[in-house]
């Protein structure tokens, strides 16, 4: 039997959050009603409403469910995962602007004198 008592999500309250928007459009969409807080706790029950979401032909249903995966630990140990998110996240808010591509943004908001 498995241990349904480890965090199976990096942000416990997000994926609540999530469950919760997903429980509202399931019943809305399919009339079907789940569990979310035996969801957050159970991986197996986590991944069967996934692809049950996943399985209606729903955009918002399938973002959500894709929202939650994403959320959700597998074999990773949860700091390892955390530290690959950190390391990603400084990848991007690294990328530095050039000065003309400043000059370029702050022009445009310049009062020349004239109507455009």
């Amino acid at each position: 039997m498995e241990d349904t008592t480890r965090n199976i999500f990096l942000n416990r309250s997000e994926a609540f959050s999530v469950a919760t928007l997903l429980y509202t459009r399931l019943r809305r969409v399919s009339g079907r009603v789940i569990d979310v807080m035996y969801l957050v706790k159970n991986q197996a029950y986590a991944k069967y409403v996934i692809d049950l979401a996943l399985a209606v032909d729903d955009y918002e249903l399938q973002r959500q469910a894709e929202r939650l995966r994403s959320l959700m630990v597998f074999d990773a140990e949860p700091h390892q995962i955390q530290i690959e998110i950190k390391e990603e996240i400084t990848e991007i808010y690294e990328t530095e602007l050039t000065e003309e591509e400043i000059y370029k943004a702050q022009v445009s908001h310049h009062y020349i004198g004239a109507l455009r």
